[in-house]
């Protein structure tokens, strides 16, 4: 008796076809920034019961903004599977905003912070440009004045300790956007190398200032210290080896660094 000739091959699972739908965003750094600013506002102010709504307007509104930025660099046909999650999105973020705005009217007034700074990035991804450092930094911004709106939605006074924090905050978010160019689309480029560099070390420089006149406790000025050197290192080890770093790699090294600038954001002047 023989044995059959072979065995049947097993079949690999077929891949995924058409990429993400528009239901869940894939940007995991804007995950980080969507979280931590809402986070902030929360801990140096006070909990209050509009935050609730206030944070499915403001995640919702991240989600609708990611499935419009996908239906905008979509072609002919392909836009509508991006119609479903942009008009769900769309219609609960309204619902949740309007209300915040029934329970705090007074709100209305970060419209005028809110609006140019989203009217940039969707020009930005209108014109096929997304990830643009316009486009980046604008959606930094407005995500970074999400700290004074949740105090000023709970009624808080805005203190010179929560301006400070959002400072904090600013600055490091702002300076995420060349330095993970420097690493992956712009890996290579001495220009941005140099943008990136110098605008840390204002940052750094910026933040110990700021210790000094006792706005800030002084454990930030060793965190930034850090966030000033990896801008360095990172590029010119991924130079000298003559490989990238794999944004994994990139990503893991950003959660460690952002959990830093979060303590040093909360962390009271004087406490360390």
């Amino acid at each position: 008796m023989t044995q059959s000739s072979a065995h049947p091959e097993k079949k690999k699972p077929a891949k995924k076809k058409g990429g993400n739908a528009g239901w869940v965003p894939d940007q995991h750094g804007a995950w980080v920034m969507v979280i931590i600013p809402l986070v902030v506002g929360i801990s140096v102010a006070r909990p209050a019961l509009i935050h609730l709504p206030l944070a499915v307007a403001w995640f919702v509104g991240y989600f609708a903004f990611f499935a419009a930025g996908l239906w905008m660099k979509a072609r002919g046909p392909r836009k509508q599977r991006y119609v479903p999650p942009l008009v769900t999105y769309g219609v609960i973020c309204v619902i949740a905003s309007a209300v915040v705005i029934a329970m705090r009217p007074t709100i209305l007034i970060f419209a005028l912070v809110f609006g140019p700074l989203v009217a940039v990035a969707v020009w930005e991804a209108w014109n096929r440009r997304p990830r643009s450092l316009v486009s980046g930094e604008s959606t930094v911004l407005a995500s970074c004045a999400m700290i004074p709106v949740t105090a000023w939605a709970a009624g808080d006074p805005m203190t010179t300790r929560l301006w400070v924090s959002t400072a904090v905050i600013t600055l490091y978010f702002c300076g995420t956007i060349p330095y993970v160019k420097t690493l992956i689309r712009k890996r290579g480029d001495r220009t941005w190398f140099i943008g990136s560099v110098a605008y840390h070390l204002a940052a750094a420089i910026a933040v110990t200032v700021l210790a000094a006149t006792g706005l800030v406790t002084w454990l930030a000025v060793p965190v930034f210290l850090v966030v000033a050197l990896r801008a360095w290192w990172m590029p010119w080890q991924a130079a000298r080896r003559g490989t990238p770093w794999r944004p994994r790699t990139v990503g893991f090294g950003e959660m460690a660094v952002t959990v830093l600038v979060l303590v040093a954001a909360l962390v009271p002047p004087g406490a360390v």
